[in-house]
């Protein structure tokens, strides 16, 4: 049987994990324990796994708990607790293939499994885990009679009993559970907030009764002061501290969670716009940067398809226009609820014609904030449309992080806007020809800023021109700022380096979302590095040397084809002998990275990952 207990010096790594039908209300669990653990100043990663479609189908979510920093889950869990029958053995559709495979598997030896008392014990077959079975209906029942409400109105609650008798297990206390849902659902009425405590209280009573013992005991840590972040929070979060005035969006998963957390917190101070398509987002996006306006959109990859040509016609005219793009399963509609990495050599090349523009990519919830309100200060520095290249699995994972961290990035970000001008003076050339390739540019309407603007090749003033000499010299401003931003930009910000590259056995070379999973599958193992790119484009050339002095290399990704090891192959001439790849729209979890790499420090020259 586990047992932990905080107060010993045994560190605390634990992993929950809940689920059941979408629409159950189950979806608010990972929040309420997450809340939870955090009020006792643990750290606490999680991520939710739900279908494409908004009833009916099967949802989990998994939670971790440590007392030391964490970035990722593993693929198994200490307690998982489920109150269908589902959940557990798994179900078909109607021809009987498997729609998922039930999550018994899922819990380590030695765990604890909790489920409802109409799921048969012998169909479990586990003997190596605990399993502990709570009447779910009569602990709804006796909370509704105890409400005078009918049982129906209060089965939603069935998510309170998932959190609070893992709690019992985990050794809280009934006020803690009490405490914590009336702060997770400060915002609901005090309705939904008294049955939601009757539920949790009657939850306790039972499990108390049936003469259950926790499994561990979880101490209070003093002197953690957490704040409770997701991933789509921190983009719209990044977005306010640099200033953004405009989020323009059309509805996309997994991209809508930002836009809505933007619409429900007005004292950001951005006007957001729905339009009626991509093409409309991206116009008037592009048309508000233009006129002097911080603006952005969201999206992710069929939004971003559509949003090409204005794209480049943004490249065209120089338009500081910041585009993030969460990605998701592809191609088509592809995936809309899973992770993928499918976009980076769309993003790069993206378009009709050569135009500069800018790629980067967070590889963590708090680089969410600091990657997406730097990329304003690229965009007005540099004058080219940049892309965000975010994902599902840090858009919709969710995570603790010290709450002072934001007040500091803010306090420490400074606006840059570029060369910015009050007035054009007499003869204002928008598209001036500069030693750096960067115009003066004046906001639209202010004194002397009288301009032309077209998709058309033009002159300095923004006249057509179709003169080759103007053409020559247009076409190398347009992409010639590439030199400019690697020698100005610092290095944490294009990459960053743990470990020896030159003395370590294996270089792993990554961006984005598996960066969380492998930083902790790296640690303490001193014979491997790590570089993580976050400038994609343009590519520090320094980047390809640090690849060229590994002994050996390996790079790792969630898509088929192997892009950013592509995009440093096309760019550079040097290709990474090695690829560890997932693909089948799942989170990559740090112990399959791991065994992965032990495959590759074996000789292995492909891994590929398939990890529920």
């Amino acid at each position: 049987m586990l047992s932990r207990r905080a107060s010993s010096g045994m560190m605390v790594d634990i992993n929950w994990m809940t689920g059941g039908k979408q629409g159950s209300g189950i979806d608010s669990a990972l929040g309420l324990f997450a809340r939870l653990m955090m009020k006792f100043g643990y750290n606490v990663f999680g991520y939710r796994e739900y279908f494409s479609n908004i009833k009916g189908m099967h949802s989990f979510f998994t939670v971790r708990v440590s007392d030391k920093n964490i970035s990722s889950i593993p693929s198994t869990v200490d307690i998982a607790v489920f109150f269908d029958k589902e959940s557990v053995l798994g179900e078909t559709n109607k021809r009987g293939e498997p729609i998922q495979d039930g999550h018994m598997k899922d819990v380590k030896p030695g765990g604890t499994l909790i489920v409802d008392t109409s799921v048969d014990r012998t169909k479990i077959g586990r003997n190596d885990i605990n399993v502990v079975q709570v009447d779910f209906d009569r602990i709804i029942g006796a909370a509704a009679t105890k409400l005078k409400l009918p049982s129906n109105n209060v089965s939603i609650a069935k998510n309170i009993i998932c959190v609070a008798v893992s709690a019992f297990m985990m050794g809280f206390k009934l006020e803690d559970i009490d405490a914590a849902i009336k702060k997770e659902f400060a915002k609901k009425p005090v309705t939904v907030i008294d049955m939601d405590i009757a539920v949790a209280d009657e939850a306790f009573g039972y499990i108390t009764e049936s003469g259950l013992k926790p499994v561990m005991k979880l101490e209070s840590r003093a002197g953690s002061d957490l704040l409770y972040m997701e991933g789509f929070t921190a983009a719209a979060i990044g977005k306010a501290i640099a200033g953004c005035k405009m989020q323009v969006y059309y509805p996309i998963t997994p991209a809508t969670d930002e836009s809505a957390f933007i619409e429900s917190h007005p004292e950001f101070g951005m006007r957001v716009v729905q339009p009626e398509s991509e093409l409309a987002v991206i116009a008037m996006a592009t048309g508000a940067a233009h006129a002097g306006f911080r603006v952005s959109t969201s999206t992710s990859g069929p939004g971003l398809s559509l949003m090409t040509e204005t794209i480049t016609y943004a490249g065209m005219c120089e338009i500081p226009v910041v585009v993030v793009d969460h990605q998701r399963g592809a191609p088509a509609t592809g995936q809309p609820t899973r992770t993928e990495q499918g976009d980076l050599m769309f993003a790069v090349h993206q378009g009709h014609g050569d135009f500069g523009r800018m790629v980067v990519a967070p590889g963590s919830i708090e680089e969410y904030i600091e990657v997406v309100a730097n990329a304003f200060n690229y965009a007005e520095r540099y004058q080219l449309p940049v892309i965000v290249l975010g994902e599902k699995s840090v858009a919709q994972a969710s995570s603790s992080m010290p709450r002072d961290y934001v007040q500091k990035f803010k306090s420490d970000y400074r606006v840059d806007r570029g060369k910015l001008s009050p007035t054009g003076g007499d003869t204002y050339k928008r598209f001036e020809f500069t030693e750096d390739n960067i115009s003066p540019r004046v906001v639209m309407g202010g004194p002397g800023g009288v301009e032309w603007i077209t998709g058309d090749e033009h002159d300095e003033y923004g006249h057509i021109d179709e003169d080759p000499n103007n053409r020559n010299r247009m076409m190398e401003k347009r992409n010639s700022k590439y030199d400019l931003i690697i020698s100005e930009l610092k290095k944490e910000e294009k990459y960053s380096i743990t470990g020896d590259p030159k003395k370590a056995d294996l270089l792993v070379v990554s961006w984005g979302g598996p960066c969380g999973a492998i930083s902790e599958a790296v640690s303490g193992r001193k014979n491997i590095a790590f570089l993580r790119v976050k400038v994609i484009m343009p590519l520090d050339p320094d980047i390809a040397k640090i690849i060229s002095s590994a002994k050996n290399s390996v790079c790792v990704e969630q898509n088929i084809s192997g892009q950013l090891r592509q995009h440093i192959a096309a760019t550079s001439g040097v290709l990474i002998r090695n690829q560890i790849l997932k693909y089948n729209g799942r989170l990559m979890r740090y112990d399959e990275v791991s065994a992965a790499l032990d495959e590759i420090l074996k000789g292995k020259n492909k891994v590929v990952l398939n990890g529920y």
